[in-house]
């Protein structure tokens, strides 16, 4: 550093110097800002002065705001011409994978309120977003237009600029600045169109976010019910998945390999609602048509009768029934372990098993629900007429207790008694009424807000499709050959003139000419 800087400092060129690329997160906090503190004394004794030449702190996988606080404990506040470099990317780590692209903008969102708390350059970003940012309401190209979008105008904020990553780039347009300005997802030649204030974020994981309903498509009924398909979306984004009878996570689709329906594991696990409940026991069958089942650690799909093989207890987190997008965790009945992706085994990472006794970020699941349109629920059939081969059914339904004992379900359904029964359609409809409310963060400003953000993204769409409309090369009109349609178009008569006036992109198909020609 003392010898570049030696180099360095009488040129007007170099108005900042970085002291390193992305430390490693494992180096401690302490060690850094030492580190830091030596290099920027050695800089400014080099020559390179304060009021020239900004010194940057690449802050790379920690918390810019505790790292703030660190090394102004480190300092004492003894040094200017300093800033912190963040590289903000949305696709590495499962952490990035996991979310949602209404979660992305969260992150956006959260990154502007550091940009106006700290001294900051944006050293590297990009438009790539993690598996879990699937399309809804938009398209990936219009996701993409509002993502970028969001973070121009978020990085604007920034006290020392940014840099995207980068110029050309041959591993797609999510890293190439040409190619996405050339197909107009990034307009600096206008006024940037800020998007709005996002609606308030939820305030638990029990009420869903309301930036959700604003990209994503909703399922007709967000509660889960026994016979409905569902997706089983991993903590790294990916969708469980079966292969012949392999069950593994590989993809960030939405699939017919991905499709499960819920069933209950005995005749008698069948109530008239339906609904799937925090401890229920339940079987997945996939769409080869066997059942998902635990073999030791192994999970495949290739048991063909409900058996305790293939039935999992279903852990609800923060609720009492599954809902679209519930976060649960599945444990097997057999062996009492959670389901999850092997995370800890490179080279069968993708694979799920049963491996682990605890409740951790490994193994939460998140339930989404197609849309009505995409799959027919296939609902259990009554008690009367149910019957599984091979399988005996043991008088009363069975579910888990939360410390791992079974308990009643008809004991828990029925814990009301008889006026409890008798005004059970009115404590049913006030039941879901609340279930169904967007509880305490939805109010009249956040349906403002959502619609506001809705609004804007329409816009955004708009400018994005309207300027590569521009940008394209003009398609020149083809006139209709033949004597009669020259005499007409130059008249300026009537009847076959009409039809030489056609507009372009009605006439740009070649046509054979004809023979008065």
């Amino acid at each position: 550093l003392r010898v570049v800087a030696t180099r360095y400092r009488h040129c007007s060129a170099v108005t900042g110097m970085a002291v390193c690329n992305e430390p490693s997160p494992e180096v401690p906090q302490d060690v850094l800002c030492r580190f830091y503190d030596q290099a920027v004394t050695e800089i400014r004794e080099a020559g390179m002065s304060a009021d020239r030449v900004t010194v940057v702190l690449p802050v790379f996988q920690r918390s810019v705001d505790k790292f703030a606080c660190a090394w102004e404990k480190q300092t004492g506040g003894k040094h200017t011409g300093t800033c912190f470099e963040v590289h903000w990317y949305h696709c590495f780590e499962n952490e990035w994978h996991g979310r949602t692209f209404a979660q992305h903008l969260r992150a956006v969102q959260e990154h502007t309120n550091e940009l106006h708390k700290h001294p900051i350059v944006i050293g590297e970003w990009s438009l790539a977003l993690g598996f879990g940012a699937q399309p809804g309401k938009l398209s990936k190209d219009d996701m993409r237009a509002v993502f970028a979008h969001a973070q121009l105008a978020a990085y604007q904020e920034a006290t020392h600029g940014w840099f995207f990553w980068t110029w050309n780039d041959q591993q797609g347009i999510d890293w190439d600045w040409r190619r996405s300005f050339d197909e107009g997802y990034f307009s600096l030649k206008e006024d940037l169109l800020k998007l709005p204030e996002l609606p308030p974020a939820k305030q638990d994981i029990v009420h869903e976010d309301p930036l959700e309903s604003v990209f994503d498509m909703p399922a007709s009924d967000p509660r889960v019910r026994l016979g409905d398909t569902i997706y089983l979306r991993a903590f790294n984004g990916r969708y469980l998945d079966v292969e012949g009878t392999k069950v593994r996570a590989r993809f960030g689709d939405r699939g017919k390999w991905q499709q499960f329906v819920l069933c209950p594991c005995e005749p008698t696990a069948v109530d008239d609602d339906f609904l799937l409940r925090d401890g229920d026991v339940a079987c997945l069958l996939a769409h080869n048509g066997n059942f998902l089942g635990v073999h030791g650690e192994r999970v495949d799909a290739s048991i063909q009768h409900i058996n305790s093989q293939c039935a999992f207890v279903v852990h609800i987190e923060a609720s009492a029934e599954v809902r679209h997008r519930s976060h649960i965790f599945l444990q097997s009945l057999e062996t009492s372990k959670y389901l999850a992706p092997n995370e800890s085994e490179s080279r069968s990472k993708e694979e799920i098993v049963a491996r682990w006794g605890d409740r951790g970020p490994w193994q939460r699941l998140v339930v989404e629900k197609p849309l009505s349109t995409v799959v027919t629920p296939r609902r259990p059939r009554r008690r009367s007429s149910f019957s599984i081969p091979g399988v005996s059914s043991p008088a009363p339904r069975q579910s888990i207790e939360g410390d791992g004992t079974p308990r009643s379900l008809d004991r828990r359904r029925s814990s009301l008694g008889s006026a409890g029964r008798a005004a059970a359609p009115g404590a049913a409809a006030e039941a879901e009424a609340a279930a169904d409310s967007p509880g305490p963060c939805c109010g009249a400003a956040t349906s403002e807000a959502r619609a506001d953000m809705e609004d804007s993204a329409c816009r955004v769409v708009r400018r994005r499709r309207s300027s590569v409309a521009a940008r394209a090369p003009p398609i020149t009109p083809r006139r209709l050959i033949g004597a009669a349609a020259d005499d007409d178009s130059s008249s300026g008569g009537s009847g076959s003139s009409s039809t030489a006036r056609l507009p372009c992109e009605l006439t740009a198909t070649p046509r054979r000419p004809r023979r008065s020609i």
